[in-house]
């Protein structure tokens, strides 16, 4: 609509100054001398109106083109003015030629060339509006001073012979600088709105015309002389429409040109915004201080079934939340906008989908504020996780049923072993070959191995079921060390550091202890210390025993290692692969044992 406003209202101003075109045309064939009166008069009263508009709005503008081009336009009228008065046939400067006229033409023309091209030069200067207009009007003063007071000025018409070269040259000079000026302007084209470049640069032309027009008369009421006024007009037509009409129909085109390119780059900006949004594979909600949509990407309204425009303005909670959740969804929102922001930065619900069903999404929320800190909205993103959930869902009671078949397993072969174990020892009382009571004990062994090995399944199924979380080795191993009840002094010096690791990972430190105790001969003492590694982390653990012979250091490990030292080391191994940790052994035979946990980048903090 505004745009076709800003049509219907230039096609209007045309109009009107094609009829006024032709009624000054007209009129020259009636009375030339008439004809240029309205012409300069007409021109005039756009440059004075044009001053106006600039003066006014002085305070207002973001740029100086305006304030420059209105001020010099102003002078320009005055010089325009008396150039009206004292032409040929007007009788009021007695005792001057028709030479006075063209000098106060040539001397205008100079002022308003140089308005055109300085305007564009001090946009970004934004000089003080005192000064464009003192500057103006000691221009003005003294190329009026060198016309009448000290007639200095060159000779511009000479009766009986026309125009002198002086003039014509001037004409070409002055056309040469306003196409600076078109030059300038339309290099500066994004200070203003199209509307004003358009007419501007147009106007810049036409003046351009007309001045070469103005090379060719010989009597100043010649054709050639009526076709440059014409041109003249049109081109002041054009400078109005750039400058008053738009000046008052659109004062952000004009006026507020910073505005104006703000918005332009707002536009620009929230565009790219929403095109990254929609990209994003993630949910993007942005919710206001009443919990109503006000922002929502293209992958959370196809997920919802509604479309962006349409989700806009609605409450959230009563719209796109399950009823059974919408309590727990307010309640996540108003702690949110209360500044709980850390109990509230990450939750799980589900939402209602246009054609009733519902997906549950994993949400990251955050708040948004103010310029004075008040927080106004949350932005939420958020991933589909309706899937995964079910999965995890269904792996979990699958885990479950395994993990009550092994418990009944277990429990049962334990009890069997037992009674075997029972028997076993019944039947060595009873008798006295040796022979048999050996096979009796090497039978016994084997019933206890196979105890260890069960009772270390129990173990051994617990790890990856639940998910990783961040703990204190400090406090793990103090733990530890009060359940072994050990002997040997163990030092820590972990400060607060903190692993994400299986909740498991506390066998990982009992395990190291407990072995260097058994297996590394007179242990006085086992030292904690952990250092940077690159972007990871070291956890030592050293003791000052009999160390691990260099065949062994990878062996310990693994599974099969289990027949002489348990199933220890490969169970811590095990521990720390869930969350990406590794394990090695790098001490000296014979000066101690030396493990090192290596704790990727983000595994520790």
């Amino acid at each position: 609509m505004e745009r076709n406003s800003e049509k219907s209202s230039t096609r209007w101003s045309f109009i009107a100054f094609t009829v006024l075109l032709a009624a000054l045309a007209a009129t020259s064939l009636y009375n030339y001398l008439l004809f240029h009166i309205i012409t300069e008069l007409v021109a005039v009263g756009i440059a004075i109106a044009v001053f106006t508009v600039a003066w006014n709005a002085r305070t207002m503008q973001e740029n100086s083109y305006l304030l420059v081009a209105g001020t010099g336009l102003l002078f320009v009228a005055v010089i325009g003015l008396v150039h009206t008065l004292a032409y040929d046939g007007m009788g009021i400067f007695v005792g001057y030629d028709a030479n006075l006229p063209t000098q106060l033409w040539i001397a205008s023309r100079y002022l308003l060339a140089g308005t055109f091209l300085a305007a564009p030069l001090l946009v970004r200067k934004n000089p003080a509006p005192l000064r464009v207009f003192a500057g103006f009007a000691g221009i003005a003063g003294a190329l009026l001073l060198s016309i009448f007071v000290v007639p200095v000025f060159p000779d511009c018409y000479i009766e009986g012979s026309g125009l002198t070269p002086f003039k014509i040259a001037s004409e070409y000079v002055i056309a040469a600088l306003l196409a600076l000026g078109l030059v300038a302007v339309y290099r500066l084209r994004d200070a203003f709105s199209p509307r004003v470049v358009h007419h501007l640069i147009a106007a810049l032309i036409v003046l351009m015309a007309s001045e070469l027009a103005f090379t060719l008369y010989i009597s100043v009421y010649g054709i050639q002389n009526m076709i440059g006024h014409l041109l003249m007009v049109l081109a002041y037509g054009l400078i109005y429409i750039a400058f008053v009409e738009t000046g008052i129909r659109q004062p952000y085109a004009v006026i507020f040109t910073g505005l104006t390119s703000s918005e332009e780059r707002l536009r620009r900006e929230k565009e790219r915004l929403g095109q990254y949004l929609d990209i994003a594979g993630a949910f993007f909600v942005v919710l206001d201080r009443d919990g109503r949509v006000a922002l929502i990407n293209r992958r959370a309204a196809k997920v919802l079934g509604c479309p962006a425009d349409e989700a806009v303005g609605e409450p959230w909670a009563e719209r796109f939340v399950p009823p059974a959740e919408r309590d727990r969804c307010r309640g996540i929102f108003l702690g949110l906008m209360q500044g709980e922001t850390g109990e509230n930065e990450y939750a799980k619900t589900s939402v209602l989908t246009a054609d009733g069903g519902e997906r549950i999404i994993a949400w990251h929320n955050t708040v948004i504020q103010d310029d004075d800190g008040a927080v106004c909205g949350t932005l939420s993103s958020g991933e589909d996780i309706t899937e995964r959930q079910h999965a995890e869902e269904a792996l979990g009671r699958a885990n479950a049923k395994l993990h009550l078949l092994s418990g009944i397993t277990r429990h049962d072969v334990l009890n069997q072993l037992t009674v075997a174990r029972a028997y076993i020892d019944f039947a060595a009382e009873d008798i006295e070959d040796s022979a048999v009571r050996d096979y009796l004990g090497r039978a016994r062994s084997a019933v206890e191995e196979i105890q260890r090995q069960i009772e270390f399944t129990r173990d051994y199924q617990d790890m990856g079921v639940k998910e990783p979380v961040w703990q204190r080795p400090a406090d793990l191993i103090r733990e530890s060390v009060a359940e072994l009840g050990l002997l040997a002094a163990v030092r820590v010096d972990l400060g607060d550091l903190e692993i994400y690791a299986d909740p498991m990972v506390k066998k990982v430190f009992s395990n190291l202890i407990d072995n260097a105790v058994r297996h590394g001969g007179h242990v006085t003492e086992i030292r904690f210390s952990c250092v940077r590694s690159g972007p990871d982390l070291l956890i030592l653990c050293e003791d000052d025993g009999i160390g691990i012979p260099e065949g062994e250091k990878e062996a310990i490990f693994r599974e099969t290692y289990k027949r002489r030292y348990g199933h220890g080391l490969f169970l811590v191994s095990g521990i720390l692969g869930i969350t990406g940790m590794t394990i090695r052994e790098t001490g000296v035979p014979g000066e101690g044992a030396r493990f090192e946990v290596r704790v990727p980048n983000g595994g520790w903090r």
